[in-house]
Protein backbone atom coordinates (compact mmCIF):
# COMPACT_ATOMS: atom_id res chain seq x y z
CA UNK A 1 0.00 0.00 0.00
CA UNK A 2 1.61 3.11 -0.75
CA UNK A 3 1.84 5.91 1.73
CA UNK A 4 -1.20 8.25 0.79
CA UNK A 5 -3.40 5.25 1.10
CA UNK A 6 -2.26 4.16 4.71
CA UNK A 7 -2.40 7.63 5.56
CA UNK A 8 -6.16 7.33 4.01
CA UNK A 9 -6.82 3.97 6.63
CA UNK A 10 -5.73 5.17 9.01
CA UNK A 11 -7.50 8.23 9.22
CA UNK A 12 -10.75 6.16 8.16
CA UNK A 13 -9.70 3.86 11.27
CA UNK A 14 -9.96 6.69 13.77
CA UNK A 15 -12.64 8.19 12.64
CA UNK A 16 -14.36 4.28 12.83
CA UNK A 17 -12.99 4.74 16.81
CA UNK A 18 -14.51 7.75 17.49
CA UNK A 19 -18.36 6.74 16.42
CA UNK A 20 -18.15 3.06 17.78
CA UNK A 21 -18.83 1.67 13.92
CA UNK A 22 -17.63 1.50 10.67
CA UNK A 23 -16.33 4.59 8.46
CA UNK A 24 -15.36 3.14 4.79
CA UNK A 25 -14.00 4.77 1.12
CA UNK A 26 -16.11 3.55 -1.86
CA UNK A 27 -14.39 5.02 -5.07
CA UNK A 28 -16.56 6.33 -7.94
CA UNK A 29 -20.59 6.85 -8.17
CA UNK A 30 -20.63 3.12 -8.44
CA UNK A 31 -19.57 2.36 -5.03
CA UNK A 32 -16.77 0.20 -6.39
CA UNK A 33 -14.44 -1.22 -3.31
CA UNK A 34 -10.57 0.57 -3.05
CA UNK A 35 -8.61 -2.56 -3.46
CA UNK A 36 -5.54 -0.08 -2.39
CA UNK A 37 -7.50 -0.01 0.95
CA UNK A 38 -7.16 -2.93 3.68
CA UNK A 39 -10.35 -4.74 3.80
CA UNK A 40 -12.07 -2.97 7.14
CA UNK A 41 -11.45 0.31 5.66
CA UNK A 42 -13.67 -0.76 1.97
CA UNK A 43 -16.26 -3.27 3.14
CA UNK A 44 -18.91 -3.53 5.37
CA UNK A 45 -16.44 -5.84 7.93
CA UNK A 46 -19.15 -5.92 10.93
CA UNK A 47 -20.76 -8.14 12.85
CA UNK A 48 -24.48 -6.88 11.53
CA UNK A 49 -23.22 -6.99 7.95
CA UNK A 50 -21.95 -10.05 8.27
CA UNK A 51 -24.98 -11.74 10.07
CA UNK A 52 -26.86 -10.43 7.07
CA UNK A 53 -24.88 -11.16 4.24
CA UNK A 54 -24.78 -14.62 5.71
CA UNK A 55 -28.46 -15.14 4.75
CA UNK A 56 -27.70 -14.17 1.00
CA UNK A 57 -25.66 -11.31 -0.39
CA UNK A 58 -28.30 -10.43 -3.16
CA UNK A 59 -29.81 -7.78 -1.36
CA UNK A 60 -26.30 -6.51 0.27
CA UNK A 61 -24.50 -6.31 -3.40
CA UNK A 62 -27.95 -4.63 -4.68
CA UNK A 63 -28.29 -2.05 -1.74
CA UNK A 64 -24.57 -0.41 -2.69
CA UNK A 65 -23.79 -0.77 -6.16
CA UNK A 66 -27.51 -0.06 -7.33
CA UNK A 67 -29.68 1.78 -4.93
CA UNK A 68 -26.79 4.30 -3.17
CA UNK A 69 -25.08 4.38 -6.59
CA UNK A 70 -28.57 6.26 -7.58
CA UNK A 71 -28.61 8.00 -5.47
CA UNK A 72 -25.23 9.90 -5.49
CA UNK A 73 -26.06 10.60 -9.25
CA UNK A 74 -28.91 12.86 -7.61
CA UNK A 75 -27.80 14.42 -4.44
CA UNK A 76 -24.41 16.68 -3.66
CA UNK A 77 -24.82 17.08 -0.07
CA UNK A 78 -24.56 14.11 2.90
CA UNK A 79 -27.39 12.23 3.37
CA UNK A 80 -28.54 9.84 6.06
CA UNK A 81 -30.12 6.18 4.03
CA UNK A 82 -31.92 3.25 5.81
CA UNK A 83 -30.70 -0.15 4.39
CA UNK A 84 -32.64 -3.40 3.40
CA UNK A 85 -32.08 -4.68 6.73
CA UNK A 86 -33.24 -1.50 8.66
CA UNK A 87 -29.77 0.01 9.61
CA UNK A 88 -29.01 3.57 8.90
CA UNK A 89 -25.77 4.99 7.56
CA UNK A 90 -24.73 8.60 6.86
CA UNK A 91 -23.22 8.70 3.16
CA UNK A 92 -20.96 12.04 2.44
CA UNK A 93 -19.83 12.21 -1.04
CA UNK A 94 -17.07 13.92 -2.40
CA UNK A 95 -17.43 15.55 -5.61
CA UNK A 96 -15.17 16.79 -8.67
CA UNK A 97 -15.85 18.77 -11.23
CA UNK A 98 -19.59 17.99 -11.04
CA UNK A 99 -18.89 14.30 -10.70
CA UNK A 100 -18.58 12.03 -7.56
CA UNK A 101 -15.44 10.16 -7.32
CA UNK A 102 -16.31 8.57 -4.06
CA UNK A 103 -18.41 8.28 -0.99
CA UNK A 104 -17.34 7.75 3.11
CA UNK A 105 -19.76 5.68 4.73
CA UNK A 106 -20.30 6.33 7.88
CA UNK A 107 -22.10 3.01 9.73
CA UNK A 108 -24.68 1.21 10.69
CA UNK A 109 -26.60 2.34 13.38
CA UNK A 110 -29.11 1.68 14.64
CA UNK A 111 -32.33 3.62 13.45
CA UNK A 112 -33.11 4.25 17.19
CA UNK A 113 -33.29 3.15 21.11
CA UNK A 114 -36.15 0.52 20.25
CA UNK A 115 -35.26 -0.09 16.83
CA UNK A 116 -35.52 -3.75 15.69
CA UNK A 117 -33.97 -4.05 12.51
CA UNK A 118 -35.92 -5.89 9.72
CA UNK A 119 -33.73 -9.35 9.91
CA UNK A 120 -34.57 -11.62 12.68
CA UNK A 121 -31.66 -13.28 12.49
CA UNK A 122 -29.42 -10.44 13.17
CA UNK A 123 -31.55 -8.57 15.37
CA UNK A 124 -28.56 -9.90 17.91
CA UNK A 125 -26.10 -7.80 16.36
CA UNK A 126 -28.62 -4.90 15.22
CA UNK A 127 -28.79 -4.88 18.96
CA UNK A 128 -25.02 -3.82 19.77
CA UNK A 129 -25.13 -1.31 17.10
CA UNK A 130 -24.48 2.57 18.32
CA UNK A 131 -27.96 4.10 18.06
CA UNK A 132 -27.76 7.35 15.64
CA UNK A 133 -28.35 10.41 16.91
CA UNK A 134 -29.39 13.09 14.30
CA UNK A 135 -27.63 15.89 16.49
CA UNK A 136 -24.50 14.22 15.67
CA UNK A 137 -25.05 14.29 12.17
CA UNK A 138 -23.48 17.72 11.35
CA UNK A 139 -20.09 17.44 14.02
CA UNK A 140 -19.90 14.10 11.90
CA UNK A 141 -19.71 15.36 8.54
CA UNK A 142 -17.58 17.87 9.38
CA UNK A 143 -14.79 15.35 10.69
CA UNK A 144 -15.16 13.58 7.70
CA UNK A 145 -14.47 16.56 5.39
CA UNK A 146 -12.06 18.15 7.54
CA UNK A 147 -10.12 14.61 7.82
CA UNK A 148 -10.11 13.56 4.26
CA UNK A 149 -11.20 15.96 1.95
CA UNK A 150 -7.22 17.37 1.12
CA UNK A 151 -5.83 13.36 1.12
CA UNK A 152 -9.03 12.28 -0.45
CA UNK A 153 -8.42 15.28 -3.18
CA UNK A 154 -4.47 14.82 -3.73
CA UNK A 155 -5.20 11.39 -4.57
CA UNK A 156 -7.61 11.14 -6.60
CA UNK A 157 -8.56 14.73 -8.50
CA UNK A 158 -4.94 15.41 -8.78
CA UNK A 159 -4.09 11.95 -9.97
CA UNK A 160 -7.25 10.86 -12.43
CA UNK A 161 -5.29 7.42 -13.09
CA UNK A 162 -6.44 6.14 -9.84
CA UNK A 163 -9.98 6.45 -11.20
CA UNK A 164 -11.37 3.85 -13.30
CA UNK A 165 -13.83 4.89 -15.52
CA UNK A 166 -17.28 3.54 -13.90
CA UNK A 167 -18.78 0.76 -14.54
CA UNK A 168 -22.30 1.28 -15.80
CA UNK A 169 -23.35 -2.13 -15.85
CA UNK A 170 -25.16 -3.48 -12.90
CA UNK A 171 -24.86 -7.16 -13.62
CA UNK A 172 -20.93 -6.45 -13.79
CA UNK A 173 -21.15 -4.44 -10.61
CA UNK A 174 -22.65 -7.12 -8.68
CA UNK A 175 -20.01 -9.81 -10.21
CA UNK A 176 -17.45 -7.34 -8.87
CA UNK A 177 -19.36 -6.88 -5.23
CA UNK A 178 -19.28 -10.60 -5.39
CA UNK A 179 -15.49 -11.55 -6.08
CA UNK A 180 -14.46 -8.87 -3.73
CA UNK A 181 -16.59 -10.28 -0.77
CA UNK A 182 -16.26 -13.73 -1.48
CA UNK A 183 -12.80 -13.92 -3.45
CA UNK A 184 -11.48 -16.20 -0.30
CA UNK A 185 -13.87 -19.01 -1.33
CA UNK A 186 -14.21 -21.33 -4.82
CA UNK A 187 -15.56 -19.53 -7.06
CA UNK A 188 -16.37 -20.17 -11.07
CA UNK A 189 -17.68 -18.23 -13.47
CA UNK A 190 -20.51 -20.26 -13.62
CA UNK A 191 -21.58 -19.14 -10.00
CA UNK A 192 -21.30 -15.23 -10.85
CA UNK A 193 -22.88 -16.16 -14.09
CA UNK A 194 -26.12 -17.31 -12.04
CA UNK A 195 -25.85 -14.54 -9.93
CA UNK A 196 -26.73 -12.52 -12.70
CA UNK A 197 -29.18 -14.38 -14.62
CA UNK A 198 -26.21 -14.62 -17.77
CA UNK A 199 -24.54 -17.41 -18.97
CA UNK A 200 -21.21 -18.30 -18.45
CA UNK A 201 -19.65 -16.95 -22.06
CA UNK A 202 -22.10 -13.89 -21.79
CA UNK A 203 -20.96 -13.01 -18.48
CA UNK A 204 -17.13 -13.61 -19.84
CA UNK A 205 -17.33 -11.79 -22.89
CA UNK A 206 -19.44 -8.45 -21.07
CA UNK A 207 -16.48 -8.47 -17.95
CA UNK A 208 -13.58 -8.65 -20.28
CA UNK A 209 -15.45 -5.39 -22.16
CA UNK A 210 -16.58 -3.80 -19.08
CA UNK A 211 -13.18 -4.34 -17.14
CA UNK A 212 -10.56 -5.21 -19.82
CA UNK A 213 -9.56 -8.63 -18.45
CA UNK A 214 -10.61 -11.43 -18.21
CA UNK A 215 -12.75 -13.14 -15.30
CA UNK A 216 -10.16 -14.98 -14.12
CA UNK A 217 -7.32 -12.99 -14.09
CA UNK A 218 -9.63 -10.20 -12.22
CA UNK A 219 -10.12 -13.20 -9.49
CA UNK A 220 -6.49 -14.12 -9.31
CA UNK A 221 -5.32 -10.07 -9.15
CA UNK A 222 -7.66 -9.54 -6.41
CA UNK A 223 -6.33 -12.72 -4.49
CA UNK A 224 -2.70 -11.86 -4.94
CA UNK A 225 -3.05 -8.11 -3.97
CA UNK A 226 -4.46 -9.25 -0.63
CA UNK A 227 -1.80 -12.26 -0.37
CA UNK A 228 0.83 -9.59 -0.83
CA UNK A 229 -1.23 -7.21 2.10
CA UNK A 230 -0.71 -9.61 4.24
CA UNK A 231 2.76 -10.91 3.78
CA UNK A 232 3.33 -7.59 4.11
CA UNK A 233 1.36 -5.84 6.94
CA UNK A 234 1.42 -9.18 8.79
CA UNK A 235 2.98 -12.16 10.38
CA UNK A 236 0.08 -14.81 9.41
CA UNK A 237 1.90 -18.14 8.09
CA UNK A 238 2.40 -18.06 4.23
CA UNK A 239 -0.01 -21.31 4.53
CA UNK A 240 -2.61 -19.62 5.76
CA UNK A 241 -2.46 -16.89 3.87
CA UNK A 242 -2.72 -18.74 1.07
CA UNK A 243 -6.28 -20.35 2.87
CA UNK A 244 -7.76 -16.71 3.39
CA UNK A 245 -6.93 -15.71 0.00
CA UNK A 246 -8.30 -18.30 -1.96
CA UNK A 247 -5.71 -20.39 -3.35
CA UNK A 248 -6.25 -23.96 -1.17
CA UNK A 249 -3.31 -24.75 -0.18
CA UNK A 250 0.67 -22.91 0.57
CA UNK A 251 1.92 -24.99 -2.76
CA UNK A 252 -0.38 -24.11 -5.16
CA UNK A 253 -0.33 -20.54 -3.70
CA UNK A 254 3.48 -20.20 -3.77
CA UNK A 255 4.10 -21.32 -7.60
CA UNK A 256 1.74 -18.81 -8.64
CA UNK A 257 3.58 -15.90 -6.50
CA UNK A 258 6.53 -17.05 -7.73
CA UNK A 259 5.31 -17.15 -11.29
CA UNK A 260 3.76 -13.89 -11.14
CA UNK A 261 6.19 -11.85 -9.12
CA UNK A 262 9.33 -12.91 -9.90
CA UNK A 263 10.09 -13.98 -5.92
CA UNK A 264 8.92 -16.60 -3.21
CA UNK A 265 6.84 -15.21 -0.85
CA UNK A 266 9.18 -15.91 1.87
CA UNK A 267 11.53 -13.71 -0.06
CA UNK A 268 8.74 -10.78 -0.43
CA UNK A 269 7.73 -10.82 3.32
CA UNK A 270 11.49 -10.56 4.28
CA UNK A 271 12.40 -7.29 1.93
CA UNK A 272 8.55 -5.91 3.15
CA UNK A 273 7.95 -3.64 0.33
CA UNK A 274 5.40 -0.88 -0.17
CA UNK A 275 2.53 -2.52 -1.78
CA UNK A 276 0.79 -0.99 -4.71
CA UNK A 277 -2.20 -3.48 -5.31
Amino acid sequence: MTNHFKELASRLEAVSTLIRTGCIWKVTENCLEELRLPFRQAHHDFAFCNAVKGLGEAACINHDTRRIADMLRLRSEAFLQECHAGAVELLIPFRHAQRVFGVVMCGPFRSGENGQGRCPAAAAAYRELPVWRPEFRPALEKLVRVSLSGLLHELYTLRPELLSQPVRDARILAVLEFLNARYAERITIRQAAELVYLSPSRLSHLFRQTCGMDFSEYLLALRLGVARELLAGTDLAIGEIAVRCGFGDQNHFSAIFRKRTGRTASEYRRDRPEIIV
